[in-house]
């Protein structure tokens, strides 16, 4: 692997030693994934970790009818994989898709997990990775459990808000890919942002988000 496909940024890999860090770039691959492009499948036979490294994707779970339902998307330094590398099950449990173009690492299971039994601290950013996670699940499960389509909205937005520290805020992914992660159709989606412009509450520019009455938005999801 080339020193330019450094794998520095990713939380995983954070202070680890240089030995380590060597040896996991000497056994992982990266390839680079096209929007659409279906990266792992439901079911797959587990053979390791892939870790984002650029670009977005999305957790899938498909019903025998193949329909799907976005778990979560995954963006620069998020992991895939991470609970079934250390466990019994040997298959994933979901599918990931690319939603954007995306460059990926890929680390097979039995070198990583030696290397986590020599490596503490990679140990212990592993085990910071799975919190996140949950983090992370904790946060969707508290919007899909919002009543309506406006409060979905507005809790994802002040979410957005918060972590890009703007009211000016960039959807990461498309507008559909956005609604099928809110489980909201997308047709209602587009509807209700309409009309929380026209009530001024946001304006509206492609893929770009302006929160223009940030105490009302609030005061929807019980936080005013």
């Amino acid at each position: 692997m080339k020193s330019e496909n450094s794998m520095m940024g990713p939380l995983l890999f954070s202070g680890i030693d240089e030995d380590t860090k060597a040896s996991l770039e000497s056994l992982g691959r990266i390839k680079n994934w096209s929007r659409g492009e279906l990266i792992v499948s439901e079911g797959d036979v587990c053979k390791g970790l892939y870790i984002i490294l650029k670009g977005f994707a999305a957790v899938q779970k498909y019903t025998p009818a193949g329909d799907y339902s976005t778990i979560c998307l995954l963006h620069d330094g998020d992991c895939f994989g991470e609970e079934i590398v250390c466990s019994k099950e040997k298959k994933y449990i979901s599918a990931l898709e690319a939603v954007s173009d995306v460059k990926i690492l890929f680390l097979p299971t039995a070198p990583f997990v030696s290397s986590m039994e020599s490596s503490p601290k990679l140990r212990e950013n592993f085990h910071l990775v799975i919190s996140r996670r949950f983090a992370s699940l904790e946060r969707m499960i508290t919007i899909l459990s919002q009543k309506t389509v406006r409060q979905k909205i507005s809790y994802y937005l002040i979410f957005l808000s918060d972590e890009q520290k703007s009211e000016r805020v960039e959807l990461p992914v498309s507008k559909e890919v956005i609604a099928k992660l809110l489980a909201i159709p997308r047709q209602s989606f587009s509807r209700e942002l309409s009309q929380m412009v026209t009530e001024e509450k946001i304006s509206v520019s492609g893929r770009v988000i302006e929160i223009k009455d940030m105490p009302s938005m609030k005061k929807e999801i019980g936080e005013a």
